[in-house]
């Protein structure tokens, strides 16, 4: 007999991008949604997707209340950290001690980084940012003229390294400086081949037009002196290198683990062998590890939880979509690839306008509409997020028209005394464009504090 729904109980295990999805999927899709904890030790949560603008000075990284986030989702934060799963009893036991009984558990604890090439810049996202900064810096102040960008054969997915490449290249083009190399070597046969033939010949182009030299089919090998050693035995002239990392999940008591410790799950995400038991995110067994895919395995436990408490509730199984906002310092490039199509140019779609809504880093069905409210200060519900016909309405003129009618609002309000307005246009620009461009960064720092200060 199922449990019933005032009774059921959800244990989510992390507060990053697949916990949040997950509880707002379950919220969303078990009739009378049922008790839905989230074990996580942080109390905050930033989009993490958009680390790599943080050295050039385009935008800020949104953070929020993680409490505030879970509880406006209906869910109940408890300030701690997953130890041990005693599955046969359901219960999780936390880092402080404390044994939690659970009717499900969704595992969403994300994956650990370790170096994969010696001697450069591991990028780690945001904690790695003031290392990105000063290797730029150094090209800024011809300390060094070259700089290399390293994707390792390890690493399946790619696409922080271009963005870095390309923001690069659009600073050094900005401050008037073409002397300087900058080199992407990677082991994909294509760059970002993920996506299709037809997309990585746009981010050819892409790199070709803001002087980047690409090294595709060659893994990197070594750092040496002066250079970046390759596994063909080729060696290209750069005097730092920043690279990906490899990961790895720590280990989880009670909790079957393969190579490096991920954890294996059928297509709904249930893990093996595990009754009541889920995974979703950079924790899980799919290689490739990406925001918008986590959300998407998080949506399919959603619904088998939801199953559970539901017999008639249906089941929906993790396909695969990948879609990806590539920032290229000329505004954001949009991709998409549906990666169980045994055609992988099949429905994919490139191109500088969205190609979903709300058009947002991480393209989660109920946590990108969810966080672009908060964002907005609107608070108001969205729909879920849904993808677009790249030959529909929304042009990319059209969607430049809108960011540029967007600022404008800004500064006209802004011109009137009204700073609140004008930083909520500065909201709405930020969403059609991912990022702000510098200029309209220093506003947004000018506005709050003119606030503030009326406000004193």
């Amino acid at each position: 007999m199922p449990t019933p729904i005032d009774a059921f109980r959800v244990l989510i295990a992390g507060g990053g991008v697949a916990g949040l999805e997950g509880l707002l999927a379950i919220r969303e899709l078990a009739a009378g949604p049922p008790h839905v904890e989230v074990l996580a030790p942080e109390t905050e949560f930033s989009y993490r997707q958009l680390a790599v603008a943080e050295p050039f000075s385009l935008g800020e990284i949104a953070r929020f209340d993680l409490t505030e986030l879970i509880e406006g989702a209906g869910g109940v934060h408890r300030l701690d950290s997953l130890a041990e799963v005693r599955a046969a009893e359901q219960v999780a036991v936390t880092a402080a001690g404390a044994e939690v009984s659970y009717d499900a558990l969704l595992l969403a604890v994300g994956a650990g980084s370790r170096e994969a090439l010696p001697g450069a810049i591991t990028y780690r996202g945001l904690a790695s940012n003031t290392e990105v900064h000063e290797a730029i810096l150094a090209l800024d102040r011809e300390q060094i003229s070259s700089l290399g960008f390293a994707v390792p054969a390890t690493v399946r997915w790619a696409l922080p390294l271009y963005e870095l490449a390309l923001l690069a290249a659009a600073h050094l083009a900005d401050i008037g400086d073409a002397g300087k190399e900058l080199h992407l070597v990677t082991a994909e046969p294509q760059p970002l081949a993920l996506f299709g033939a037809r997309a990585s010949q746009t981010v050819r182009a892409l790199l070709d037009e803001a002087g980047v030299s690409l090294h595709a089919g060659v893994a990197p090998a070594r750092v040496e002196l002066g250079g970046l050693a390759l596994m063909n035995g080729e060696r290209i002239e750069c005097e730092r290198v920043i690279a990906l990392p490899e990961l790895e999940v720590r280990p989880i008591p009670g909790v079957p683990q393969g190579p490096h410790g991920f954890i294996g799950t059928d297509m709904v995400m249930r893990v093996d062998g595990l009754r009541g038991v889920f995974c979703a995110g950079d924790a899980a067994w799919f290689p490739i590890k990406q925001g918008g895919l986590a959300a998407q395995q998080a949506d399919a436990a959603a619904s088998a939880i939801a199953a559970e408490i539901d017999p008639e509730a249906e089941e929906r199984p993790f396909r695969p979509v990948l879609r990806a906002a590539m920032l290229t310092g000329s505004g954001p490039h949009y991709l998409r690839a549906a990666l169980g199509h045994p055609d992988r140019d099949h429905d994919a779609a490139s191109s500088a306008a969205p190609l979903w809504w709300p058009p947002a880093k991480v393209a989660g069905r109920y946590l990108a509409p969810y966080i672009a409210a908060r964002a907005s200060e609107t608070n108001q519900p969205s729909p879920p997020l849904g993808d677009l016909d790249p030959e529909g309405p929304r042009g990319a003129e059209e969607h430049r028209e809108a960011i540029a009618m967007a600022l404008a609002g800004a500064d006209a309000d802004a011109a009137a005394g009204d700073h609140r307005n004008a930083l909520r246009w500065l909201a709405v620009a930020e969403q059609l464009e991912l990022t702000l461009p510098a200029e309209y960064s220093l506003k947004r720092e000018q506005w709050r504090r003119a606030l503030g200060d009326a406000a004193c």
